[in-house]
């Protein structure tokens, strides 16, 4: 798994944790994503938990920005509800993504709206597209 795959799960991890419960369909969501989109299994996963040295990495590409934000509306759905905790800290993300201030309300709106639906990777890059 390379670093960038490596600090995206951890953040993911984050988004499980951001408002203080660990819901088990929210882990069920990060294996999930993790396996569909990614072909990580869960055991690996586990093992990236126990290691160090990963650093934030910031995706090089809009489209990789793009769905790494839409894995953590992904997250913050897969309990039922999305909290504030989790729609601040997507927006934390997309601000240190470089998006734009005022994109960020909008996108991240978006975003939550196309992972209540939950859109695979492909279907939310195709009604980008539109």
């Amino acid at each position: 798994m390379n670093e960038g795959l490596k600090s995206h799960f951890l953040n993911l991890y984050s988004m499980v944790m951001a408002d203080g419960e660990v819901y088990q369909r929210e882990k069920i969501e990060l294996y999930r994503i993790g396996e569909e989109f990614y072909n990580v299994k869960q055991e690996e996963f586990d093992r990236l938990l126990l290691s160090d040295d990963i650093l934030f990495y910031i995706p090089p590409t809009e489209e990789e920005k793009i769905l790494y934000l839409y894995d953590f509306a992904l997250i913050a759905w897969a309990n039922g509800e999305v909290v504030d905790e989790e729609r601040q800290m997507m927006e934390r993300f997309a601000l240190r993504f470089g998006v734009q201030p005022d994109e960020v309300k909008p996108l991240i709106d978006l975003l939550l709206e196309k992972a209540e639906q939950h859109l695979s990777h492909e279907d939310l890059m195709k009604a980008f597209s539109e």
